[in-house]
């Protein structure tokens, strides 16, 4: 087997790319032109699963790198947690809170320098991709179940 570390974290997304396609098409798919929420997940989902297989056999076929050491895991694991956790929690807390944890998370297990940084950002991003998915493209995101009326 060539670079181990390739084929591994490609098997890693392939999962998670998997996960995304049966979580999406748990949520409906809809149309082009009238997308339902499970949409987007599952176009992501197959993306992630074409890159991931692009991963692997490009691990596979390259040749000599060595497993990256111990200490070097921790980081992308959080990050998986993270990302698992994720779907679980979208439709029980809801798209904007979800989105931005999720944000806040990666941008601290990525070592982002200021607290003020990661919160501008994660804010942005969330409500930013809520308008656009929300308002602009008419698309019905998860609002939870904890904060829904009824």
């Amino acid at each position: 087997m060539g670079r181990r570390s390739d084929v591994v974290a490609g098997l890693a997304f392939l999962a998670l790319g998997i996960g995304a396609c049966v979580g999406g098409g748990r949520l409906g798919f809809g149309s082009v032109h009238a997308p339902e929420p499970g949409f987007f997940p599952w176009i992501g989902g197959v993306l992630l699963v074409g890159l991931s297989l692009c991963l692997v056999v490009r691990g596979w076929r390259q040749g000599g790198a060595p497993m990256p050491a111990e200490g070097e895991w921790a980081r992308p694991a959080m990050l998986l947690a993270a990302l698992i956790l994720y779907v679980p929690l979208l439709e029980l807390v809801g798209y904007p809170i979800t989105t931005a944890a999720l944000c806040v998370a990666a941008l601290r297990i990525l070592k982002t320098r200021s607290w003020w940084v990661t919160v501008a950002v994660s804010l942005a991003l969330a409500v930013g991709t809520f308008l656009l998915f929300h308002r602009g493209l008419g698309v019905e995101l998860p609002p939870g179940t904890l904060f829904s009326r009824g």
